[in-house]
């Protein structure tokens, strides 16, 4: 993988969750010894590129009691919480050898949907100040307001995907296909969170279930066949979070 860091002045990386990697693509500088020549991968200037090689052995797909994919995922860890606050983390997903088409998706089900719950702080993003001064007469040199307990609160995004209030698009499912949902969570101690779908049922590791638990930078794939037709809410099932906006729908056509 050819990373170019397209930022006007900030360090950017890549590193992985669950594949294989040397020193030299693991996308994360600290004081572990390596020699110089090791580091260009943890922090990539701007304008500056770097090759990430990441491996897929046996272990970094599904396991004993997986289905035939399985997420992992990816972000940059320059300064890891305001890096991903800024929404720069993704979806990497593993199929079994010999479950793939030939585009890497599982030949077993019919769509694949992903679902990243995390409380996005933009407090603690590299745009705060870029966004006050654009869209606000204020500037971060305004000490009282970027110190006020409301304002700060005000700047908890409790998204699904980033999108907050039922406003997720592209949830549309058919009725008795075979759908499998990847789910992702961020964040702090705050991001405890409990996926629900609202009129269906998932399977996860055999289990029969509606509600999911995700822990920060935890990682679980559920399967789906929508029986029940009409549109439902899927939400995280924190009381906090449901009231601030961490809510979205999905169709069953």
């Amino acid at each position: 993988m050819i990373f170019k860091n397209n930022s006007d002045k900030l360090d950017y990386s890549m590193h992985p969750h669950g594949v294989f990697y040397d020193k030299n693509s693991e996308g994360s500088e600290y004081n572990d010894g390596t020699a110089t020549s090791n580091k260009s991968d943890g922090i990539v200037s701007p304008g500056q590129t770097h090759t990430y090689t990441w491996a897929v052995p046996e272990r970094a797909g599904p396991g004993p009691n997986d289905p035939s994919s399985i997420i992992w995922m990816y972000h940059s860890h320059v300064n890891s919480p305001m890096d991903t606050n800024s929404g720069l983390v993704g979806p990497m997903v593993v199929t079994a050898k010999g479950m793939a088409d030939s585009s890497g998706r599982p030949i077993d089900v019919d769509r694949e949907m992903v679902s990243l719950f995390t409380v996005s702080d933009e407090n603690s993003s590299h745009y705060l100040c870029k966004n006050l001064e654009t869209f606000t007469d204020e500037t971060c040199k305004n000490e009282e307001l970027v110190e006020d307990d409301d304002f700060a609160e005000s700047n908890l995004m409790h998204g699904i995907n980033g999108y907050v209030y039922g406003n997720l698009p592209g949830q549309t499912l058919q009725k008795g296909e075979h759908v499998r949902w990847y789910l992702i969570g961020m964040g702090t101690e705050v991001d405890l969170h409990t996926p629900h779908w609202h009129g269906n049922t998932v399977l996860w590791n055999g289990m029969r279930v509606d509600v999911m638990e995700l822990m920060p930078a935890s990682l679980k794939t559920v399967d789906f066949v929508p029986d029940n037709i009409g549109t439902w809410m899927f939400h995280c099932h924190v009381n906090d979070h449901i009231s601030a906006g961490m809510m979205s729908l999905f169709k069953v056509i």
